[in-house]
């Protein structure tokens, strides 16, 4: 049986955003500079009869400084790849290297997620009848199955200090969040609403997880602490929300909004103070990550031809700046520690396949090759 997410509330969020398609494009400028030097010459007149005098001139290099070149990709990405068959979890490093299979089974294992300290992943698989939740080392070793219940378990979020995991469970009969800790035990359910709970993330501190409801008959983002106490409604829009991720600092939320009509980035305070629209175009907007010194996002923006492009724009206000442009869808975008890279994937050249680029835009690198196979989820881990 294939992992999904929630249906019902895919086709809820889709009934608000069926209209309002349009194309904007957004340009890109740069300034250049130049250098310029000057040599002298000089005479002195002390008598009718002129006298030159000639200056002594320091030898000059004769090779120019260079700039300093950009830094490599670094560190490990984990992804799913069917090139075995079937959706299995790989890694490799960085720059697309030493890609090797993590899980070997026939069932579907996917939407791997580092644990903070790069040791671990959690991921979920349907091997033992339903969804459940499993976490292994880095290296495939020590496989665990975290979950046991017939009914699916999936999405799970590593909390700020890696000993919890939250996810989500249709195990009562309708989506909610659980959370319990990474070695299988002490498992409690945060939400309880007969309309739905789906898409927890935990907070950068860990004092909350933002999720998605639905029990005000619309889907609006909701704050909870770790334990299920101080339940706080963050939106109260006429319209879908979607997609929440924190802020590194844990003060603000971005998320994905069809408030205008049409999906668009809004950015809230984690009190629910200041809400403020980011992108202004019409093209659909969609998985969004904030850069990892929290002054800009990433997102896909896809236009009404099918095409996407990844943009990076300023929080703080100012033109959002093209990466990426061309045919082909783009999703489940992860940035690099450094913040210098993002890994994407994409069918830009007709296979879904997992790419870098780097945030001049300059350099684009194809990092699996597995035509016509697919690799996505893209994940780079955080050390």
């Amino acid at each position: 049986m294939k992992i999904t997410h929630h249906a019902y509330l895919i086709l809820f969020i889709l009934a608000f955003a069926a209209s309002l398609m349009g194309c904007s494009a957004i340009g890109l400028s740069g300034a250049a500079g130049a250098n310029e030097t000057a040599t002298a010459e000089g005479y002195q007149t002390a008598t009718p009869d002129p006298v030159l005098v000639t200056e002594t001139v320091a030898p000059q290099p004769t090779d120019l400084p260079t700039a300093a070149p950009y830094p490599e990709p670094s560190g490990r990405i984990a992804f799913v790849s069917e090139r075995d068959g079937n959706p299995e979890i790989y890694v490799m490093n960085a720059d697309g290297t030493d890609q090797r299979n993590l899980t070997n089974h026939p069932a579907e294992d996917r939407d791997p997620v580092w644990s903070p300290d790069g040791e671990r992943i959690a991921f979920t698989s349907n091997r033992d009848n339903g969804g459940d939740i499993y976490v292994m080392n880095a290296d495939g070793s020590d496989l665990l199955r975290i979950t046991d219940d017939p009914a699916n378990d999936t999405n799970p979020v590593w909390a700020p200090d890696g000993t919890r995991i939250a996810f989500e469970s249709f195990r009562d009969g309708n989506w909610e969040i659980f959370v319990m800790n990474a070695d299988s035990s002490g498992i409690i359910s945060l939400t309880d609403q007969h309309l739905g709970d789906s898409f927890p993330v935990w907070s950068p501190d860990g004092n909350w997880i933002v999720y998605v409801t639905s029990q005000y008959g619309n889907a609006d983002l909701q704050l909870v602490h770790p334990d299920g106490s101080g339940t706080m409604r963050l939106t109260d829009t006429s319209a879908p929300d979607a997609l929440p991720a924190w802020s590194p600092d844990s003060s603000r939320i971005a998320f994905v909004s069809w408030t205008d009509g049409n999906p668009d980035i809004y950015i809230i305070n984690a009190d629910g103070s200041n809400l403020t629209r980011i992108t202004q175009s019409m093209d659909r907007e969609d998985c969004l990550a904030w850069s990892p010194d929290g002054n800009s996002l990433a997102y896909c923006a896809n236009d009404p031809s099918g095409n996407s492009s990844l943009f990076i724009t300023p929080v703080s206000g100012g033109n959002a700046l093209p990466v990426t442009s061309g045919a082909g869808s783009i999703g489940a975008i992860s940035w690099s520690p450094d913040g210098n890279w993002l890994a994407f994937q994409s069918d830009r050249d007709g296979s879904n396949e997992i790419y870098l680029v780097n945030l001049p835009g300059n350099d684009i690198r194809r990092l699996t090759t597995n035509a016509p196979i697919t690799n996505n989820s893209p994940a780079w881990s955080p050390r």
